[in-house]
């Protein structure tokens, strides 16, 4: 037998819970249809600061059903309990030296880091694009965070080609 998570408090959109569970096929599949998930973006450059674990602001909702974007744009809330397939895209610009090196994580506030992917900075290039995805254990109300650290020895701009920063998260279940 299934246990049915614990309710989850959301802002406007019903949740997965033991009241659902019980009510039947229909209710269930309509919340299995359209779960918690989000796609944020970056449209203005942020500065990430040298030798710092910086959060990405993501300035724009693509798409938010349960509205889990803080009001800084750099967490994303969970608004209910389960594994979240989380895949985040960064875009950073480089001045920088060679000899130094650029940093991605997928971070749970408070929690730990659940991916990272670093890459040296040489040869010098001029920019950054960083993919990584993970499959993250959470409970309602934990923020993810995609970070980026860089040690160039000077502030380095976030950047865009045709897009900027991306995150997304979807619930994948329990």
């Amino acid at each position: 037998m299934v246990t049915p998570p614990a309710t989850a408090t959301a802002y406007s959109n019903a949740v997965f819970t033991s009241n659902m569970w019980d009510t039947g096929p229909a209710a269930l599949a309509s919340w299995m249809s359209d779960p918690p998930r989000a796609m944020l973006a970056q449209t203005v450059t942020q500065s990430i600061q040298d030798n710092a674990n910086t959060a990405v602001a993501f300035d724009q909702v693509v798409y938010d059903n349960y509205q889990g974007r803080n009001a800084a744009g750099d967490t994303w809330i969970a608004p209910a309990a389960g594994v979240y397939l989380v895949s985040a895209v960064s875009n950073l610009a480089w001045t920088g030296a060679a000899g130094a090196f650029i940093g991605n994580t997928l971070a749970v506030v408070g929690k730990g880091t659940w991916a990272a992917y670093e890459i040296p900075s040489t040869p010098s290039p001029v920019r950054f694009q960083l993919c990584l995805s993970a499959l993250i254990p959470v409970v309602a109300g934990d923020g993810v965070q995609l970070r980026i650290y860089q040690n160039s020895g000077a502030a380095q701009p976030t950047g865009f080609i045709t897009t900027g920063c991306r995150m997304s998260a979807r619930w994948i279940g329990l």
